[in-house]
C-alpha cells in the first residue's frame, strides 16, 4: 500500500509500506507547530461581520438599510441594479440576484472580492479584523451605515426570494417530500454486495414511479441532516445513450458532500476518509469505516472546500481513497493540494488491480486502512 501525506505544517512526502508490516510512527516528530498561516475559519465567520467588511470595501455608504439588511448594487460583477445584493447581518451571509448570482458568508465575500481561494480569503480577514485591530471596527461602520442612510422604508421588492439566507450560502432548498415506497430488496441493491442494514441506513431503493422510475433512489441530506434530493442510479448497465446516474433538475450536486451529516456524528478524533461515490461509501460503512462521505465525483467544488473547512477541527486529519484510474488519481493530488495545508491528509492508494474502492472485500477494506 502506498501512502501520501500532507501535515498543516506543510510537509509533504511519499513512502511505500510492504503489505506485511504496519508503519512505526514512535520515531516520527508529529509535535510540530502550525505554520503561520493558520486559520481557525469558525472563529472567523464568528468574529467578523459583514457590515465590517462592507465598510472597509467603503460600500456602506452607498447601500441601503432595512431592518438587519442592506441591499444595493453588487460588488462582485460590477451590478448597476440597486436592489440586487443582499446583506443579512443578523446571519452574516450576502446573495446576489444580478447575473452573477453568488452567495455565502463572510469569507466567500472576500474571496470573490480578492480573487483568491476560500483559506487565504479567511487569512486576510484575520489580518484585517483579528490581529491587533482597532476593536471597535463593527460600531465604526455601523454609525457610518446609519449615518449614510435615509430614514428606513420597505426595500424593493425582489422578483424572488434568495435562493437561500442560510450563511453558508447553499442553493439546495430542503424537499417538501419523501419517497415512501421504494423497494429494499431489489437485486441490483444485493448484487452491488449491500446488506440489508445498509440499505436501511441510507433509505435506498427501487424506485416505481416519478422522475427516478427505474432507478435505485438515494437520499442526499445536507449537511444538517435535511433532504435536499434524490439521485438515481440505474440497476446495472443503462441503455445507450443514458447515463448510469441521474440528479434532479435544479439539483447542484457540487453544494452537497453525500453522507456529511451523518460522519459528523461520529467520533471527532477519528479521521474523515474521502472517496468519489455514494457506492464507494456504502461499502465503507459496510467495513465498520462509519466517518467516511463522497464528493459524488473526483474533484472537490470551492463549496465542499469551505464545508469541510467548517466543519473539520484544526487537529482533524483526513484519508483519501479514490478511484484508481487517471481522474481519481489527479483528483486526490488536487485534494490533497487544497486540504493539506489546513489539516493533516493523507491519500491512501487501492491496492493494483482493484479500480474501485467498492470492488474491494470489507476485509480487504480493514487491510488497506491498517
Amino acid at each position: 500500500m502506498r501512502i501520501r501525506e500532507a501535515t498543516a505544517a506543510g510537509a509533504a512526502w511519499l513512502f511505500s509500506i510492504p503489505s506485511n508490516l504496519k508503519p512505526d510512527c514512535s520515531s516520527m516528530n508529529t509535535d510540530q507547530a502550525p505554520s503561520a498561516g493558520f486559520v481557525d475559519f469558525k472563529k472567523v465567520k464568528s468574529s467578523v461581520g459583514m457590515l465590517q467588511v462592507l465598510d472597509r470595501y467603503k460600500l456602506t455608504e452607498t447601500f441601503k438599510r432595512n431592518g438587519d439588511r442592506l441591499s444595493g448594487p453588487c460588488p462582485i460583477h460590477k451590478g448597476k441594479n440597486p436592489t440586487a445584493f443582499r446583506v443579512s447581518l443578523d446571519k452574516n451571509c450576502f446573495n446576489c440576484f444580478g447575473s452573477c448570482g453568488r452567495g455565502g458568508n463572510v469569507i466567500d465575500f472576500v474571496a470573490l472580492m480578492e480573487e483568491v481561494d476560500f483559506r487565504k480569503a479567511a487569512l486576510l480577514l484575520q489580518e484585517w479584523f483579528m490581529d491587533g485591530g482597532v476593536p471597535d471596527d463593527t460600531k465604526r461602520a455601523e454609525q457610518r451605515a446609519t449615518k449614510a442612510r435615509p430614514p428606513e422604508q420597505p426595500a424593493p421588492a425582489a422578483d424572488h426570494e434568495p435562493v437561500a439566507s442560510d450563511a453558508d450560502g447553499s442553493a439546495n432548498p430542503p424537499l417538501t417530500f419523501e419517497l415512501k415506497t421504494l423497494d429494499a430488496t431489489h437485486r441490483y441493491l444485493e448484487e452491488r454486495g449491500l446488506n440489508p442494514e445498509a440499505i436501511e441506513r441510507f433509505g435506498l431503493g427501487y424506485c416505481n414511479r416519478g422522475m427516478l422510475r427505474g432507478h435505485i433512489a438515494i437520499p442526499i441530506h445536507n449537511r444538517d441532516g435535511q433532504l435536499v434530493a434524490y439521485a438515481g442510479r440505474w440497476p446495472g448497465e443503462p441503455p445507450e445513450g443514458n447515463s448510469k446516474y441521474k440528479f434532479p433538475k435544479g439539483f447542484h450536486k457540487s453544494m452537497e458532500i453525500f453522507n456529511l451529516h451523518r460522519a459528523l456524528q461520529e467520533e471527532e478524533a477519528l479521521p474523515l476518509v474521502i472517496v468519489e461515490g455514494f457506492f464507494d461509501c456504502f461499502a465503507l460503512w459496510q467495513a465498520g469505516i462509519a466517518k467516511c462521505v463522497a464528493l459524488m465525483g473526483s474533484s472537490i467544488s470551492a463549496e465542499q472546500e469551505r464545508l469541510l473547512c467548517e466543519v473539520l477541527a484544526p487537529d482533524g486529519s483526513i484519508e483519501i481513497l479514490f478511484d484508481n484510474d487517471e481522474a481519481g488519481t489527479h483528483g486526490a493530488d488536487q485534494l490533497l493540494d487544497r486540504l493539506g495545508p489546513i489539516v493533516t491528509t493523507r491519500i491512501i492508494h487501492l491496492p493494483e488491480g482493484i479500480r474501485q474502492p467498492d470492488d474491494l472485500h470489507p476485509d480487504d477494506i480493514a487491510e488497506v486502512f491498517a
